[in-house]
């Protein structure tokens, strides 16, 4: 007899004298564990990709405080542009100070884009959900410990393909 659900190997059919509670036991303790190690998974996955929108976020409210000081210096460029430093005019020295400004926050948006575009969703959690359910309907076999069905899907990163009964 298994002990506690979940700890019987799925599919196993050495104890014939087992009652239908005990498999239904064991059925909705195997499916209660692979349902809270889902969850799990989406809960990691979900707080790596809102440290990584945390981030884009951050950067962007630099880009928007540098594009404000942007907009200032726009403005008292255009009030000093009469005026002569160093043998330029003020509104040119004025001018490549904020061509700098704007260049440091064209910086930050594009770090930020590259990181949004870096987040990866929830594949993981997809794709074991998808072969979950694939197993409870009944088009996938669920694989065997010693197959290695499970080490070269989990290798390539790939789904199995549904196999026919």
């Amino acid at each position: 007899m298994v002990d506690k659900p979940g700890a019987g190997e799925p599919g196993a059919s050495s104890d014939a004298d087992r009652s239908v509670s005990d498999l239904l036991s064991d059925a909705t303790g195997n499916l209660s564990r692979l349902v809270r190690l889902e969850l799990r998974l989406a809960k990691l996955e979900a707080k790596h990709d809102a440290v990584r929108i945390g981030k884009g976020i951050a950067e962007f409210l630099a880009a928007a405080v540098i594009l404000h000081i942007f907009v200032i210096l726009v403005s008292v460029t255009a009030g000093f542009g009469l005026h002569e430093i160093f043998g330029l005019p003020a509104w040119s020295a004025m001018g490549i100070v904020t061509l700098f400004y704007l260049l440091v926050a064209l910086v930050f948006v594009l770090i930020a884009v590259i990181n949004f575009r870096r987040r990866q969703g929830l594949a993981r959690t997809a794709l074991t959900s998808s072969r979950l359910m694939a197993i409870i309907r009944g088009e996938v076999r669920p694989p065997k410990e010693g197959d290695g069905a499970v080490a070269a899907t989990e290798a390539t990163g790939e789904a199995p393909a549904p196999s026919g009964r």
